[in-house]
């Protein structure tokens, strides 16, 4: 709701004018500025906005893919972005395919996690945070491994010291690996024993012993990696890996600002809302890490026509124009054999009413100057 007497007044006086820029444009003033001041910011505002409305009937979906279009030509096709300690992640033009298809199985899947409130956090105690989230396996706390042909064990040494600092104790290990192995662990002072079949080969005992050193046992599945940098006061984990409904469960995290590039997982988890502006987000920085730059309006086309339908859409023949109404517009995307002869064998009907159609059949385009229709009025003799 808008307090301020010129807002107000102004908002009343134009009932269309979209609330929500009347509202920012008073937090952004704040209070303590003179009326005149507002009057003289808002005429800037009202102004700037009608420069901003399209002409009725303009082609925009055109436009915003020649915008796009010409930009992408300009990437790279693979290059890898440096931010601080050990951020990585794949840019150009892949990266911006991976989005724009909403694909699920991300080249370079990565959260962020930002601390929460605490006072006196250090750089170890960070340390301490990040490992927590890290996937660690069994091989990389054992010291030594030992096969026992006659007793038929597989014997893991440990370093007690190194699982202290994780405040970890070998028996915690043990149901880890009776899940995971199906056999029967125990603990004989620093070492892990775990017992095969009396009829078990070198073999199966090799085997044993792969899949005990491969068991996670500390951390987050599927976050393979982690770095930590500091964005002003804060700090920051940057992952390998996604999962963010482990996350959650994780007191450290600031849960209102837990973020990942993978589109799916954000509207899985929060929401298609949180999932369309994701889209806008990463578009805009991988446009920006290329230098180039694209008018945010065409980007939020784009992420309206992924998201619009309740769900994320790839724009690709099994998305967004897999819903087509129209035969001839579904052909000239890709497939047109299988679309024109599906159509021709139900006898699917056409109305010719969008720009492909029509440009395909040489017939006037319904945009622009293609709407009006003029008659000449005869004059009486």
């Amino acid at each position: 709701m808008v307090n301020n007497k010129i807002l107000a007044a102004y908002e009343k006086e134009h009932p269309e004018f979209p609330k929500y820029i009347l509202e920012e444009l008073e937090r952004e003033l704040g209070a303590k500025v003179k009326d005149s001041e507002v009057s003289l910011v808002l005429e800037k505002v009202v102004e700037e906005y009608g420069r901003s409305l399209i002409s009725p009937y303009e082609a925009i979906g055109v436009i915003t893919a020649q915008s796009v279009g010409e930009r992408s030509t300009q990437m790279t096709l693979n290059t890898f972005h440096f931010a601080g300690v050990a951020e990585q992640s794949v840019e150009g033009l892949p990266r911006l395919i991976e989005i724009l298809d909403a694909k699920k199985n991300l080249s370079n899947p990565t959260m962020r996690l930002y601390m929460a409130s605490e006072k006196n956090l250090s750089d170890e105690k960070v340390k301490i945070f990040a490992n927590k989230i890290k996937e660690t396996k069994l091989v990389e706390f054992a010291t030594n491994v030992e096969i026992d042909m006659e007793e038929k064990i597989v014997k893991i040494d440990f370093d007690l010291k190194n699982l202290k600092r994780y405040d970890l104790d070998l028996e915690s290990f043990v149901p880890l690996l009776d899940k995971k192995i199906r056999k029967s662990g125990s603990v004989d002072g620093k070492s892990l024993l775990v017992k095969g079949t009396a009829t078990a080969s070198m073999k199966d005992l090799i085997g044993i012993k792969e899949l005990a050193m491969n068991t996670i046992v500390y951390g987050i599945k599927g976050v393979s990696d982690v770095s930590i940098i500091k964005e002003g006061e804060d700090y920051v984990i940057l992952t390998q890996g996604i999962s963010l409904k482990n996350v959650q469960n994780l007191d450290f995290i600031d849960k209102e600002r837990v973020y990942c590039n993978d589109v799916h997982e954000m509207a899985d988890f929060y929401g298609v809302e949180v999932a369309r502006q994701t889209i806008i987000r990463e578009i805009m920085e991988v446009v920006k890490s290329q230098g180039l730059s694209i008018n945010e309006r065409h980007v939020l086309l784009i992420a309206d026509a992924m998201t619009y339908t309740g769900s994320v859409r790839g724009m690709t023949r099994y998305g967004i124009v897999a819903e087509k109404l129209n035969v001839l517009t579904r052909a000239s995307f890709e497939t047109p054999l299988k679309h024109l002869s599906k159509g021709s064998v139900i006898n699917e009907h056409n109305i010719l009413n969008s720009i492909t159609e029509n440009v395909m059949t040489n017939q006037m385009v319904y945009v622009g100057t293609g709407i009006p229709k003029v008659a000449v009025k005869a004059r009486d003799k």
